[in-house]
Formats: C-alpha cells, structure tokens, sequence
C-alpha cells in the first residue's frame, strides 16, 4: 500500500534529515566510515551492551569479514526487530520475548566461533534480548539446526535460480530458548542478556 505524506509533514522529515546527515558526515569525517551504511548503528547499540561485560568484544565496521571478535575469537553477530513487550492498549503481547527469528543465508557460512543474536524493539530500536552463544555444545545445536534448514532450502529450490535468489533461512528465538543451556541470565540497560 503506498504511503504519502504532506507537504508541511515532508517539511519536518527533510529537517530531521539534514541534521542526520550532518552527523553522519562530521563521523565520515573523523573515521572514515558511513554511519548509515549496512548494519554499523545497529553494530554500535550491540557493543554498548556486550562491552559491558565483555570488555574485549570490538566490531568491525568493514562490509566484509566477521562482525566482531573477543581478542582471537571470531564473532557473528544477528540482530532482528520485533514488536515490544505490550500491544497497543497496554497489554502484554501474545509471543513477546520469544518471537524473533534471525537470518542467515543458506549458502553462507554457517559455522562460527561465537555467536551473538540480537532482538530489537521495532519502534525505538532498543537492544531487548541478546543471546551469546559460545559453548560448543550450544554452537553445535546452532549449526545442526541452520545446517537442517540449509538442506531443506536446497531441496525446496531444486536447481531452479528463480527460487534461489533469495537463499533466507531462519533460527528462530523458540529454537534458541528451547533447546539451548545458558548458565548465566542478566539485565544491562534494559536488556536481558543470555550468556552460555
């Protein structure tokens, strides 16, 4: 469905545009590095929580490689939006805290020293829920489960390149809760961090 705005309501966005630009082009600047591109905001709120206690956690702000790393450990991060805890009329939601999926391509790599899954709220993009995966028992869990979902995308595309050009495949938030141990559960800044 399209969506149009006013010419006083396009007004105040290109405001709110022109200072976002400024910012991003005083960081440009400075670093190097385009705040807006690809995933660096979203890479930015994840180490203001996991640097806490992780104080050697650090991300990458190239387009490729790993996303971050922990001294000699190598780091993928996924972060996904959901809707908040309570809907509209201030209820709690049906599925909240459990409702994430994370993306991963089928044909990518799938294998990773550490993982760390991040559900965001859609509407203020606060950092909810972060689930980092380091165990080997629950990294294992991880591929089996993104390795199963790898080979039932092959076979649902079947050779066919019109099915293939989106390879998207799901760990979804149940799976992680379900099925993986985490020994430590803790609240920083709001969000609730399971660390194995």
């Amino acid at each position: 469905m399209a969506k149009y705005f006013n010419a006083p309501e396009l007004s105040v966005m290109n405001q709110a545009r022109e200072q976002i630009f400024a910012i991003r082009t005083m960081l440009y600047k400075q670093f190097k590095i385009d705040i807006l591109d690809t995933d660096a905001l979203s890479a930015l709120s994840i180490y203001q929580i996991v640097n806490q206690y992780d104080p050697d956690y650090n991300i990458n702000f190239a387009r490729n490689g790993e996303d971050a790393r922990s001294g000699e450990i190598l780091i993928e991060n996924k972060a996904t939006r959901v809707a908040g805890l309570l809907t509209a009329t201030g209820k709690p939601r049906k599925g909240a805290g459990t409702d994430a999926a994370f993306q991963f391509h089928a044909m990518g790599d799938l294998d990773h020293q550490r993982y760390i899954l991040v559900a965001r709220n859609r509407e203020d993009l606060s950092v909810m829920r972060i689930y980092d995966i380091s165990n080997q028992a629950n990294r294992t869990i991880v591929l089996d489960y993104l390795m199963a979902e790898r080979d039932a995308w092959l076979k649902r595309t079947a050779g066919d390149k019109t099915k293939m050009k989106r390879d998207i495949i799901l760990l979804p938030e149940k799976i992680i809760l379900e099925k993986l141990n985490f020994t430590s559960k803790f609240i920083i800044d709001n969000c609730q961090v399971f660390k194995d």
